[in-house]
């Protein structure tokens, strides 16, 4: 597994164990309408909300709305989930996440 992966999820694991996931959930479920992290899966509002912002976005979408990020912020990672196909027809698909390839901030 990617290493950005495995500290993503021990992050939301680290939440979990701290009791700070209901409020992340309870922000992520009805995310602003008008920002482009609406439509991100419930996962990565929640990644979101626990890394400080209610807005992330990736820098193309900073610049679109005017705004721009200052010199030395971190990113934030967001995982992609995607569908892997097997040979084999019974088996069910398996389902994984790999990093954004664009960091967000």
């Amino acid at each position: 597994m990617n290493e950005r992966v495995k500290q993503t999820l021990n992050i939301i694991l680290d939440k979990f164990k701290s009791g700070d996931i209901p409020e992340a959930v309870a922000y992520t479920m009805f995310p602003i309408p008008d920002i482009p992290s609406a439509k991100w899966i419930l996962l990565n509002r929640t990644l979101m909300f626990l890394n400080g912002t209610l807005d992330a976005r990736g820098i193309r979408q900073w610049n679109a709305v005017n705004r721009y990020v200052k010199k030395g912020s971190k990113a934030l990672y967001i995982l992609v989930p995607y569908l892997k196909k097997t040979e084999d027809s019974c088996r069910l698909p398996i389902y994984k996440f790999r990093p954004a390839r664009e960091n967000i901030s």
